[in-house]
């Protein structure tokens, strides 16, 4: 299998809604997103399917070293090796934003707990709104507004994937639900094990869809006319991460119980449809 191979299968198989999102990109900066997201999920999920401490935390020096060498030419992994070949080349990428996937993992493997929505916030920052500003360069923009709507994006996108994966995580010992949030809606950590979406619980999970659905609202709010277009991948996972969203809600969120999917025969619509919206807005605006 080929690196390019590899980082589709593990970022955007087929079917997925990345896969639809990434198909919407610019289409020299594809391989490079496949490549990005490839590495955001092969770093972010060591701390679930490591369970113990000393091989996460050696597993997390790896990729700090396997930076170093995508950055010096000589990659070992399959995903470092297409971050070599397909991010790196004509452009001035920042080192950091990479970087701080690794940090947002290590602080989770070494804290794992949330007391507010402040340290979670920090956590999907580091690990989701640093992804999707690489993201929006590789896409292009022109209006630096496109900046916030970058952060807000991934902010979005990192939270709804934390909600809709909740029993993997808990199962894999790990929570991404605020404290408070608990508190507020009644419900204590043991009570995520019994696998019943209890009414406190589906309290509990309105409240993170609702945030969800604010970060989403602003950043599409904070995209300008003109970086609409380009930014299109963006735009269409949004609008299937919400639609998404809309059937878990109508659901009563039963999350603990099953997995909900959209077909992809209506991911393949909704993506075209939103995708054709923003080339149409786009010569409205110009």
């Amino acid at each position: 299998m080929s690196p390019q191979d590899y980082v589709a299968a593990k970022a955007a198989p087929r079917g997925s809604s990345l896969y639809y999102s990434i198909r919407y990109a610019p289409p020299a900066s594809q391989p490079a997103l496949r490549a990005l997201f490839a590495y955001q999920r092969e770093v972010t999920e060591i701390v679930r399917e490591t369970q113990e401490h000393s091989v996460a935390t050696a597993k997390l020096g790896w990729w700090r070293e396997e930076l170093e060498r995508v950055f010096e030419g000589r990659a070992q992994h399959p995903v470092g090796q297409a971050m070599q070949r397909d991010l790196l080349p004509g452009r001035t990428l920042d080192w950091q934003p990479l970087s701080q996937v690794i940090e947002g993992v290590e602080l989770d493997l070494n804290y794992g707990l949330y007391p507010s929505f402040r340290e979670l916030a920090d956590y999907c920052h580091r690990v989701g709104g640093s992804i999707t500003g690489l993201a929006v360069e590789l896409c292009g923009y022109r209006n630096p507004q496109t900046l916030r709507y970058a952060h807000d994006l991934g902010m979005a996108l990192q939270l709804f994937t934390l909600l809709r994966r909740v029993r993997r995580d808990v199962d894999a010992g790990r929570l991404y639900m605020p404290e408070a949030d608990m508190r507020e809606a009644g419900v204590r950590q043991a009570d995520l094990f019994g696998r019943r979406t209890t009414e406190p619980i589906r309290r509990l999970f309105e409240l993170q869809a609702a945030r969800t659905r604010d970060f989403f609202r602003h950043a599409l709010e904070q995209l300008p006319a003109e970086d609409r277009y380009p930014q299109r991948s963006g735009v269409v996972l949004a609008q299937l991460y919400l639609t998404l969203l809309d059937e878990l809600e109508a659901d009563g969120f039963p999350l603990l119980e099953r997995s909900i999917h959209l077909t992809p025969i209506r991911k393949f619509w909704l993506a075209w449809r939103t995708a054709r919206r923003q080339r149409r807005d786009r010569s409205f605006a110009s």
